[in-house]
């Protein structure tokens, strides 16, 4: 029996997090920013409407929004992060096998469905998912993870136009003319993993749409697309060549890097945003499990200013750790030998390689096996006191000195909405109304 799976996305999802707790927002055009409050990386569709393109920044943009009554708000990625929890939670309750994709998509199994119900599951799945977090959802269902996604983009469209398949769109068993039909008008360059370079070179060869790529023979398409665009092509065929990625590849680094809210000149400031960057990525190798033996730090002014400035360096760790202030103490002794005085600093990072599992980190034969055991423990202790207690009241309630408070290179987010779901104090308010002698 033919696989089948469904693409489950998550419509304008960072708006969608913010309308869910805010109904004010509902029909007027919302864009969500990206750091620093720099450009556009969500739009609502009315603000699609008004011609706001992705990536936009938003000094252009802010008098066409204000115009329009339309809002503008800061990224709010603790919100997004919980929200897309609870949908993947939702989702992998209907399916044996689930490929979390991308914060807002998700592949999932539908093998073992019977043809006839896969748009019936798929629609109590979208109206679970709404019920239960307010995020609305398009779906689309193929027997390939690309022609899923083509699917997908059909249920998107019709969504916002007649709303004809209530967000949810199959290709299995289509007939061939019809699916004919759907390819020849579907454009090369929104293609899975085409992208504009390639959307380019096959319009100078007069293939502008999907059903015209299929139409060229393996080797051709081979020679231009690579072996990957191959077995794209032979999924829009209908030729599976992709499976579900339920267990994905072992990451090969983790990195924390941000600008600055505004140009940093001094030392100390630096330290502070590297050592909260390297917070931050403790926090990431514990929740995966792993360990660190390389870090690296760098830093940056501005590319489009006078006298640009980049740096790198990097540092074996002395034992494989995880455990943030073996993280810090490197850093800061990289970022000393980085510093130049009379700068001004726009951005800064720090990244660990050579990763491996908390228990397969091995022993120096000059070390005291048991001794560095019972540290390693001590260590593993204090870091998942403070784990939980962030992840109960809020990141950084319990925090090192060395991140400094109320630092003055934060990135700027100050029309951010509240954490409603991860921080208590942010936590929504509801009020009773007394009517009747009845609460309502």
């Amino acid at each position: 029996m033919p696989k089948t799976f469904a693409l489950v996305d998550c419509n304008n999802f960072y708006v969608s997090c913010e309308r869910a707790f805010n109904p004010k927002l509902e029909g007027i055009p919302v864009i969500v920013l990206s750091n620093n409050d720099g450009c556009a990386v969500a739009r609502s569709n009315e603000a699609k409407a008004l011609g706001i393109g992705m990536g936009e920044p938003y000094f252009k943009i802010k008098e066409i929004l204000e115009k329009a009554d339309g809002v503008a708000l800061s990224s709010n990625y603790a919100l997004y992060g919980d929200m897309s929890a609870r949908v993947m939670q939702i989702l992998s309750e209907y399916c044996e096998g689930m490929e979390v994709y991308s914060i807002d998509e998700a592949f999932l199994s539908f093998d073992g469905i019977p043809e006839n119900e896969l748009v019936k599951v798929a629609k109590q799945i979208r109206a679970k998912v709404l019920q239960c977090t307010g995020i609305p959802v398009s779906i689309g269902i193929a027997q390939t993870k690309t022609l899923a996604k083509v699917a997908n983009e059909i249920a998107k469209s019709d969504s916002k136009k007649t709303n004809r398949f209530g967000g949810v769109y199959s290709t299995v068993s289509r007939p061939v003319e019809e699916m004919k039909y759907i390819l020849s008008h579907y454009e090369v360059g929104d293609l899975w993993g085409v992208g504009r370079k390639y959307a380019k070179k096959l319009n100078k060869y007069g293939i502008k749409n999907a059903y015209q790529l299929t139409e060229q023979n393996d080797e051709w398409i081979k020679k231009q697309l690579t072996i990957q665009g191959l077995r794209m092509v032979n999924e829009l065929r209908e030729i599976q060549c992709h499976n579900l990625v339920i267990q994905p590849d072992p990451k090969k680094g983790i990195a924390s890097t941000r600008s600055f809210g505004k140009p940093v000149t001094n030392l100390k400031e630096l330290q502070e945003a590297v050592s909260s960057y390297c917070s931050i990525v403790g926090e990431k190798l514990r929740k995966e499990g792993l360990v660190a033996s390389h870090l690296y730090v760098f830093v940056m002014t501005n590319r489009f200013q006078v006298g640009y400035y980049y740096s790198s360096t990097g540092v074996t760790l002395y034992d494989r750790t995880n455990y943030t202030p073996e993280l810090i103490n490197p850093a800061l002794k990289c970022l000393e030998k980085l510093f130049r005085p009379g700068l001004e600093y726009k951005k800064a990072g720090i990244m660990v390689t050579d990763l491996s599992l908390v228990g397969e980190a091995p022993f120096s034969l000059f070390e005291d096996k048991q001794e560095i055991e019972v540290m390693r423990k001590k260590k593993q202790t204090i870091m998942e006191s403070m784990d939980n207690t962030n992840k109960k009241y809020g990141r950084n309630t319990l925090k090192l000195a060395s991140l400094g408070f109320n630092p003055a290179w934060k990135i700027q987010s100050n029309m951010r909405s509240g954490r409603y779901t991860t921080v208590w104090e942010e936590l929504l308010g509801v009020r009773g109304i007394r009517h009747k002698n009845v609460f309502i």
